[in-house]
């Protein structure tokens, strides 16, 4: 990768961090590290807009700035998006790419901060031009959904340090729904995949998508049957194996919450089949896009959400065109990223950001990324076949380095306890000759006994002090400390 080439996307990068601080200040009335915590997104937004019902003029600023971010990220795209694309593809290095939604929100930063301690550099598409470039007409809450997205991604500003040759993250220009709309090449594909999709799993006669939709009308039942004995539909929010009549039941819930009145009365009228037909469709597309950018940018995958990694994990399994070049896959590495994923591990999302920064600077990602390789390479191919068991291997070991870790601090408590312990032995003879000066003549040699006893608890202590740092500063150190934080929440 040439230099110019990074130079623009860091570029790029500042400039797109730039208009999103700005839209949110002025959507808001604050920054974004003083708006909320994450896990209070929606309680604060929601107060937002019971004082802007009051508040015409603060209502009036609002809509102003989203009209000054779709201008100014639409100019951004228009002329940096080929060029940074390319030069993310042209990056030499190890790279992680988030997809299966165009959502980020607090799953998405978490991961995608875990997924840092291991990667050299993590591509996210950009969650907002989404919700600019195509109507979404049967969304509900548009302008919640930008600020929402603009607030999480915010929240990774901080690691943008100068200290780094590549970025650790990269939010990468994405044209998706745009695609969607008005790219045929892009419609033919991803209505192919679906295609092929059903075809593999429900019925061999599907070759296109109008076989898809012909076969749901005229045999609903049995498409249902096949939908619920593969376990193809999980529905917004719901569980891997989740009834076929659950599955509906949170969907329909879920659309009378978030979509919009024409969209549920539109559902209302539909049949089971073109129900969850529609729910497959919603799940399987996101999908045609993550492959489509791991191939493009020769990275590896990163699903952050269970049901979506299981779709990603019934697709690999097909024979598709645009699945079969999908060939920028690390197994090892993908087994790993998604043991991270694991809600075990969730206490390295605490992680400071200048913690992560100052491993980062000291490669402790690579080193952790060769050490979960190799755990991942000793484990038997089943294991490494099945997502669950190596993920639960992972942990396990990560866990275990924790573990001797903290056996070691302890071993270091125990060495300098005997050490200080000592040292006020020694010294306990020349305070007898300060307390007892009769004495004196008796210990005239206690004194600069203890004079250098005092000598040596101090040195002792200079010693101890660093080793502690040390220990606590390494990457394992960190990670103990996080999870220590998290047992006291």
């Amino acid at each position: 990768m040439q230099e110019s080439e990074l130079h623009t996307l860091l570029t790029y990068q500042r400039t797109y961090f730039e208009i999103l601080e700005e839209f949110f200040i002025g959507a808001t009335g604050c920054s974004f590290d003083k708006f909320c915590s994450p896990s209070e997104f929606s309680e604060a937004i929601r107060k937002l807009g019971e004082s802007m019902r009051n508040d015409s003029k603060r209502s009036s600023v609002s809509m102003a700035s989203f009209e000054s971010l779709a201008k100014k990220l639409g100019e951004l795209y228009s002329q940096e998006s080929m060029e940074c694309f390319r030069s993310a593809k042209n990056i030499k290095c190890c790279k992680i790419n988030l997809g299966g939604s165009s959502r980020f929100l607090e799953t998405q930063l978490n991961s995608v901060k875990k997924t840092i301690l291991v990667s050299d550099i993590v591509l996210i598409p950009d969650p907002l031009m989404p919700w600019l470039e195509a109507k979404r007409e049967h969304e509900k809450f548009r302008f919640v959904n930008i600020i929402q997205a603009a607030y999480f991604i915010l929240h990774l500003k901080n690691l943008l340090s100068q200290d780094f040759e590549i970025p650790p993250f990269f939010v990468f220009p994405s044209w998706e729904k745009s695609l969607e709309e008005k790219d045929q090449q892009t419609r033919d594909e991803t209505n192919q995949l679906i295609a092929d999709f059903f075809s593999f799993y429900v019925n061999r006669e599907i070759i296109s998508i109008d076989d898809v939709f012909d076969y749901v009308d005229s045999d609903e039942k049995n498409f249902l049957a096949g939908v619920e004995e593969k376990g193809l539909f999980i529905s917004p929010g719901g569980e891997i194996g989740e009834s076929l009549r659950d599955a509906l039941k949170n969907y329909r819930e879920e659309a009378e919450q978030w979509r919009t009145p024409e969209f549920n009365e539109m559902l209302a009228q539909a049949p089971e089949g073109r129900i969850v037909l529609n729910g497959i469709m919603e799940r399987v597309q996101p999908q045609f896009h993550l492959f489509e950018n791991s191939n493009e940018l020769n990275s590896n995958p990163l699903l952050c959400i269970p049901a979506q990694a299981h779709y990603f994990s019934l697709l690999s399994r097909m024979d598709n065109s645009r699945v079969s070049e999908f060939a920028g896959s690390d197994k090892s590495l993908s087994t790993a990223i998604s043991a991270l994923t694991n809600s075990r591990l969730d206490y390295l999302a605490n992680i400071a950001d200048e913690q992560i920064i100052e491993l980062r600077k000291t490669d402790e990602n690579i080193r952790f990324r060769n050490e979960l390789r190799g755990v991942v390479a000793s484990l038997p191919t089943i294991k490494v076949d099945d997502l669950d068991d190596a993920a639960a291997e992972v942990c396990s070991h990560v866990e275990s380095l924790i573990s001797a870790h903290q056996k070691e601090v302890e071993i270091l408590n125990g060495k300098y306890q005997a050490k200080h312990m000592k040292s006020a032995l020694i010294a306990g003879g020349g305070l007898a000759v300060t307390m007892v000066p009769a004495l004196a003549p008796f210990l005239g040699a206690a004194l600069p006994l203890a004079l250098a006893a005092g000598g040596k608890y101090t040195a002792d202590k200079f010693e101890e002090s660093h080793e502690r740092k040390v220990l606590s500063s390494s990457m394992l150190g960190i990670f103990a400390l996080a999870k220590d934080a998290s047992k006291n929440r």
